[in-house]
């Protein structure tokens, strides 16, 4: 066997391989042995079917196995073995490789276009300095989730007359023009809060009404929502009976009075703290509440880091490969127009990968996750601590839940994040902003230019 490499061009490259007869010809009689061996047919004792016959029926198919995998194996090794780093995979060149005579060839040739990774140099210590977001919660924000925490955790009630903030259980009976049950009509039990309802004149038909009451109104002109209506009635898009009049009869009121702000409160709401006074509670919530936008900018840093590592080491591609080898592994998704359109985005992954193997070359373990490192953390939504003494049941489910390749890799990417965001808050220089959560917001809610 003869393996050359020539460049096509500027990150491309033509490879010949040559495969005579004596790179397969073993491992074709070897197989053909086999097929004697296990071959049942009439007038023959099992393994004495001449040979003669056994070529004749699979040699063709044997031969073409062998060679296809004999070059497969032929060129991994070679790109392997001579530390060629390409990007896609190789590409079969049909210009230059004839079609196969298996009847009549022995020796054959075969050339693939393969696209090569340029060498790329990343260096974290210079001057790379990213914007890191630091957000400042409002009072307003803090006083708004206080009034939720207490609403959740409040008192549920059930008064007689409905107000404009209450819960309403009751059934929705479909009803003609003039009000009266439609006969065979459609009925459904459902609740919703009287302050929904978009449209304020049905609003105050709600407030004031008494359980056991009925108010007519058209519920899709009402809430002014389609999805919520169709919710609500349990109908399908195109259902007629969507935007008709229903009388919602009133079964049960429900009001839920905000939990008293006292010392007992603030223990059920955060059990390890010890709390106080109302603004020592108003300071957690706020805690909490920039601890969750904190998170957001944890990962619009690492996101702001990669476009600007993306733009200082701006890696050069095999582009007209790429766009080769991108359509002829989507041809049943994607046509070279949309792959051409789509090319940009493509070629930002190929860079990251690009970079993210010298960072990873460079600074190992710091940003690898391991198989080990994904069980584990699906181990901390079970509260198993590491170290444990496995407990097989348990490690079943865990198995289980990772056989699903998409949860492996959305865990897997999970805990990528998690590395970036320590990395770069390590190695990266930050330049600290501080903005509301509204500011914040618009900033990463902005498409970038």
């Amino acid at each position: 066997m003869n393996i050359t490499k020539e460049e096509s061009g500027k990150l491309t490259a033509l490879v010949h391989i040559n495969l005579k007869e004596e790179d397969y010809i073993e491992k074709v009689n070897q197989q053909l042995k086999t097929y004697r061996k296990e071959a049942k047919m009439p007038g023959f004792r099992p393994g004495m079917v001449p040979m003669g016959m056994i070529k004749r029926m699979y040699g063709k198919t044997v031969l073409a196995d062998e060679v296809n995998k004999s070059i497969s194996d032929a060129l991994n090794n070679y790109l392997y073995e001579n530390k060629i780093n390409v990007l896609g995979n190789p590409l079969p060149n049909v210009e230059k490789t004839t079609t196969l005579d298996f009847d009549k060839q022995k020796e054959f040739d075969f050339f693939f276009d393969i696209g090569i990774a340029p060498d790329v140099e990343v260096n974290l210590s210079e001057d790379i300095k990213v914007a890191y977001y630091k957000i400042k919660v409002s009072d307003e924000e803090v006083e708004k989730a206080l009034a939720d925490i207490q609403k959740r955790l409040g008192k549920e009630e059930h008064p007689e007359k409905a107000e404009l903030e209450d819960t309403l259980k009751g059934k929705f009976v479909q009803v003609d023009e003039e009000g009266n049950d439609v006969e065979n009509g459609y009925t459904k039990e459902g609740s919703f809060v009287v302050s929904d309802i978009a449209l304020k004149t049905i609003q105050k038909k709600f407030v004031d009404k008494e359980k056991g009451k009925r108010v007519v109104f058209n519920p899709a002109k009402a809430f002014k929502d389609d999805k919520k209506v169709k919710e609500l009635l349990g109908l399908a898009d195109d259902d007629e009976k969507l935007n008709t009049d229903y009388a919602f009869d009133i079964e049960d009121i429900i009001r839920t009075e905000p939990a008293e702000l006292n010392e007992e409160f603030f223990k059920q709401v955060y059990p390890s703290d010890e709390l106080k006074t109302v603004e020592e509670f108003k300071d957690r919530i706020r805690e909490d509440l920039a601890g969750h936008y904190q998170k957001d900018a944890d990962k619009q840093f690492v996101s702001d880091t990669i476009d600007l590592l993306l733009e200082k080491v701006n890696p050069e591609l095999p582009d007209e490969f790429l766009r080769r080898w991108l359509f002829e592994s989507n041809k049943e998704k994607a046509t070279k127009e949309q792959i051409d359109g789509q090319y940009d985005s493509y070629a930002k992954t190929f860079k990251w990968q690009l970079i993210e193997e010298k960072l990873i070359e460079a600074y190992g373990d710091a940003l690898k996750v391991t198989r080990e490192d994904v069980r584990n953390k699906v181990k901390t939504y079970f509260q198993i601590p590491d170290g444990d003494e496995p407990n097989p049941q348990m490690e079943g489910i865990v198995d289980q839940l990772l056989s699903n390749e998409e949860e492996y890799q959305r865990i897997f990417g999970e805990l990528m994040d998690e590395r970036y965001i320590t990395f770069f808050k390590e190695k990266i220089d930050k330049d600290e902003k501080e903005f509301t959560t509204d500011e914040f917001i618009k900033i990463i809610s902005t498409p970038k230019q």
